[in-house]
């Protein structure tokens, strides 16, 4: 039997991450668009194009995720936004690109020279928030009890906790980057 405080907490949190840094991205598409391009992956001109499907599929995804009957699509959705972004760092990473902008829009996308820049510790921290998709993709396989009254309390709890967690974990990586750079 699987707990679906559990499930509606990791599908919060991770919805937060998501929702949150495309709202980020948002704010300054061009800088994201460049550090698409800076990536050197995608042919030229594609970047501002990808920029944009990239944020409206974490919009997307962190909106599937809020609503009960759609938790395992948007897990899917939320898969394939983290793999998209993991397979580029780890493929820049591999070919000895440190210093752009991670295109994140978090502390540690605060471009080369300012702390920014490309590091390990990104792949693993998306990683993480892969994990947190995982029970949504597996609700479906077992029984779950109803969720109660109560259930709500914890499942804010845990979503707010998991989301600190991950903001206080980037801002470490920043100050571990920016120590890095000087």
């Amino acid at each position: 039997m699987n707990d679906p405080v559990l499930l509606y907490a990791a599908s919060a949190a991770l919805a937060c991450v998501l929702l949150l840094g495309a709202l980020e991205k948002l704010k300054d598409m061009a800088r994201f668009s460049a550090a698409v391009s800076a990536y050197r992956i995608l042919p030229e001109g594609w970047s501002r194009g990808f920029a944009w499907a990239y944020v409206l599929a974490e919009i997307a995804a962190g909106a599937l995720l809020l609503a009960p009957s759609r938790q395992e699509a948007g897990a899917q959705l939320a898969l394939l936004v983290l793999a998209a972004a993991t397979a580029a760092l780890a493929f820049n990473l591999s070919r000895g690109l440190r210093d752009i902008d991670c295109g994140c829009a978090g502390p540690a996308s605060s471009g080369p020279g300012h702390g920014g820049g490309l590091s390990w510790w990104l792949v693993l921290r998306n990683g993480v928030l892969a994990s947190w998709a995982a029970p949504a993709l597996f609700a479906a396989a077992g029984g779950s009890r109803g969720l109660q009254w109560a259930d709500g309390a914890a499942v804010f709890g845990f979503a707010m906790s998991a989301v600190g967690l991950y903001f206080i974990a980037n801002h470490l990586l920043a100050s571990h980057l920016k120590l890095r750079n000087l």
